[in-house]
């Protein structure tokens, strides 16, 4: 894959922003944004009758259908790729307006070419308070919140294909003969379900970029006007600005989370192995003490310790892929003309590729540039893992609930 296609910024005229909406525009998009987050509840909700119906169709009326294994008595039911993406979609949507504030904080400071020091003079944001506040000062609430609608449309979708694409790793795993939730396979499962997603969504993720970075005054006023002015002034291309550093990072953070989640939640389980009836033997006395099982053939955990897992993965996980996705910030926001008393714009020449973009990184802002924002990182990216896995095994586990009230 060439850098020119997929890293690169298309050397165009910035977009010149627009000069402001009238009232009647700006109540189009209000309508407009009310009804994507109407409509991405309701499909949600949807999903949840059909899978219902499914599950209960495959049952049959005697609940002994075809879902209960070859002899038809006594085997769980396969979760379905489906159900996996339902719970992920739930658990990314709740997780993205959880964490909106801190992600907005994270992208001013990473596309901020001046240093990010408190005490130092030339840049506008100094410290995770100080960028919060002025934010709220200049902006208002809503600044913290900006991009939400579009970062929805990436992170529903996105961590739909992400937890289906893993639960169909999985399940082909165990088919095999193979712990998925072992070395190396957790890694893998992990590193191709983040791959999958990114992908699929990867144009909504530079939409929410470049409008959570413009600022105020707006450059674009919606996602359709951003899309449209990413397409006209940098072309189709526009829309995958950095996807190819963002597969470089995506890959090895999606294996490091959920290979670390599944290290940490076998930890909390303390170890065991799947019977025949996929239920949990104790490797603790002997005993073979039976342990209640997840659909997914998993032990379950209570919701806190699901937290700690996925706090605890979302932190490695930063801290090891934050310079990359620096790299990637400036490659999607590169080229926007938002107000310069937000400081210097990242010019498109500089962004080229991506041994261009780690040269101008170094030359300007030396090592320090690739760890802008790496507090709120941590502070956004290990609440928001916490809450996507524990929102996701509590949704399963709610799923699993409502397939035994239908059979």
């Amino acid at each position: 894959m060439a850098w020119g296609t997929f890293g690169a910024s298309p050397g165009a005229p910035p977009n010149p922003g627009f000069a402001g909406a009238s009232s009647r525009e700006a109540g189009g998009i209000r309508r407009a944004r009310r009804l994507a987050v109407l409509g991405t509840a309701a499909g949600l909700a949807s999903g949840l009758g059909i899978q219902r119906r499914a599950a209960h169709a495959k049952m049959g009326p005697g609940g002994t259908g075809g879902g209960t294994g070859s002899d038809g008595q006594g085997k769980r039911p396969a979760v379905g790729a489906f159900t996996h993406a339902m719970a992920g979609a739930f658990a990314g949507g709740v997780s993205r307006v959880a964490v909106a504030p801190l992600d907005v904080v994270k992208i001013r400071m990473q596309v901020q070419v001046e240093p990010v020091l408190n005490g130092v003079a030339g840049g506008k944001y100094r410290g995770i308070v100080q960028c919060a506040t002025t934010i709220l000062k200049e902006e208002g609430a809503r600044g913290l919140w900006a991009g939400t609608v579009p970062a929805l449309f990436l992170w529903v979708p996105y961590t739909a294909i992400q937890f289906a694409s893993l639960g169909e790793f999985r399940r082909r795993a165990r088919e095999a003969g193979r712990d998925p939730t072992a070395p190396p396979w957790a890694f893998l499962g992990g590193a191709i379900a983040g791959a999958s997603a990114t992908v699929c969504t990867y144009p909504f993720d530079v939409m929410r970029t470049v409008l959570a970075a413009q600022g105020s005054p707006r450059v674009y006023h919606s996602l359709a006007q951003a899309a449209t002015g990413i397409v006209r002034d940098r072309g189709v291309a526009g829309l995958y600005a950095g996807c190819g550093v963002t597969l470089i990072e995506i890959i090895p953070a999606s294996a490091i989370q959920f290979g670390a989640y599944a290290a940490l939640r076998n930890l909390a389980t303390r170890g065991g192995v799947y019977g025949d009836d996929g239920e949990i033997e104790s490797n603790r006395g002997g005993g073979g003490e039976r342990k209640k099982m997840d659909e997914a053939g998993e032990r379950r955990i209570d919701p806190a310790t699901n937290a700690a897992c996925g706090f605890g993965a979302g932190t490695v996980a930063r801290l090891i892929i934050h310079p990359l996705d620096v790299v990637k910030k400036r490659f999607q926001v590169a080229g926007l003309a938002r107000s310069l008393r937000y400081g210097e714009r990242v010019a498109p020449a500089a962004y080229a590729n991506f041994a261009s973009a780690v040269g101008a990184i170094l030359k300007k802002e030396g090592v320090a540039g690739f760890y802008k924002g790496l507090l709120p990182g941590v502070i956004k990216s290990a609440p928001a893992s916490a809450i996507t896995f524990a929102v996701y095994e509590a949704t399963m586990v709610a799923l699993s609930a409502m397939n035994a009230g239908e059979r």
